[in-house]
């Protein structure tokens, strides 16, 4: 009893210690672990590479063109849209705080009962709420000395742990005994496929839902539809709140900017039709269940690591406690825990006594 005590007391105390870590290291933690990420996403294209040039900083070199081209034609192409957006955001920003107040009338007008004072809710927490995606869109688009070095970092990171990545997976796998040799090198092959999976799959649901959004706007006609459709397939990071964010903001901006009720319904319900393409056929078929980690965990990580380094903890939630799930579930001890966060947990609960009766 004792010595169970003695445990947990020193897991709460590391446990206690780590977050402080987490919270005092965010600007040095993060670079860190999107180019850890970025890495194991990369060293496949930087092995294709590698077959045919022997020369290391080439074939890295190379991986970083194939990966940026992409998204410079990207940006290219919405480069005219987004250039007119940049002089607009604070207009948009003022929409949003008009159709927010506007729609607490309406809802005030429907309920009398209910009482709600737009003043109080449009405070100043309100307001970063509505203008805060609109700040990382400007933020991402207009150059600053925090993200330029934020992303350089991530860059030179990414470069030198796809150079010796080699050497530390031997570092990492020899700091076990023998036996368990075998199993830490598949643990770190499975947190390698699920990392490329997951960041793969991502980027194709962000295009998809770009794409879509987009096209459903312009049908609809709201304005700056590929902003609000580029915007909402990136809230995609954000697993099951991001796409319905996506959708708030430009209903609110619709409610705000034309006089007829109708415009806004449509972005309403067309946006629920996106988010149940989008949870229930996109993303399930696209990512599949490499990620493994059901809704309660999920949401309490994006909780967890949103308050430790805001939108980057949020961005590597999910990604980061699939790691934790893929080592738990290595270990004797916490593969309950590892079974517990799984997506399949309502259907395979007996397989806890199972566990149970395999350790004892």
């Amino acid at each position: 009893m004792n010595t169970s005590l003695q445990g947990t007391t020193y897991r709460m105390i590391l446990i206690i210690i780590g977050g402080w870590l987490l919270y005092i290291g965010g600007s040095i933690l993060q670079p860190l672990v999107f180019a850890c990420l970025l890495a194991a996403f990369m060293s496949p294209l930087d092995d294709f590479f590698g077959r045919k040039i022997k020369q290391p900083g080439i074939t890295i070199s190379l991986s970083f063109i194939a990966i940026l081209i992409p998204i410079i034609l990207i940006g290219f192409l919405f480069s005219i849209q987004i250039l007119s957006i940049i002089d607009s955001l604070p207009t948009i920003g003022n929409d949003l705080e008009a159709g927010f107040d506007k729609a607490l009338y309406s809802l005030n007008k429907a309920l009398p009962f209910i009482k709600l004072n737009s003043e109080e809710l449009l405070s100043d927490s309100t307001n970063n709420l509505l203008d805060g995606p609109l700040n990382v869109m400007g933020q991402g688009l207009v150059s600053s000395s925090e993200i330029l070095v934020g992303f350089g970092l991530t860059f030179l990171y990414t470069f030198f742990l796809l150079l010796y990545r080699k050497s530390f997976k031997n570092f990492i796998i020899f700091q076990f005994e023998k036996k368990n040799r075998k199993d830490t090198r598949e643990t770190l092959d499975s947190i390698k496929k699920m990392v490329q999976s997951y960041m793969s799959g991502l980027g194709l649901v962000i295009l998809i839902l770009t794409i879509l959004n987009t096209i459903g706007l312009l049908c609809i006609g709201v304005d700056y539809a590929i902003f609000w459709g580029a915007l909402g397939g990136l809230l995609a990071v954000i697993p099951y709140v991001g796409t319905a964010l996506g959708g708030f903001l430009p209903f609110i901006y619709s409610f705000a900017t034309t006089e007829s009720i109708v415009q806004p319904i449509l972005v309403l319900v067309f946006y629920a039709i996106i988010q149940q393409i989008e949870g229930n056929f996109i993303t399930p078929k696209v990512i599949g269940d490499k990620v493994n980690i059901n809704p309660l965990f999920a949401i309490m990580s994006l909780v967890f690591f949103g308050s430790f380094w805001g939108i980057a903890g949020v961005i590597l939630a999910l990604p980061l406690i699939s790691i934790i799930r893929i080592i738990l579930e290595q270990i004797d001890e916490t593969k309950p825990i590892a079974l517990l966060m799984s997506s399949d947990i309502a259907q395979n609960y007996e397989r806890f006594k199972k566990i149970a009766q395999s350790i004892n």
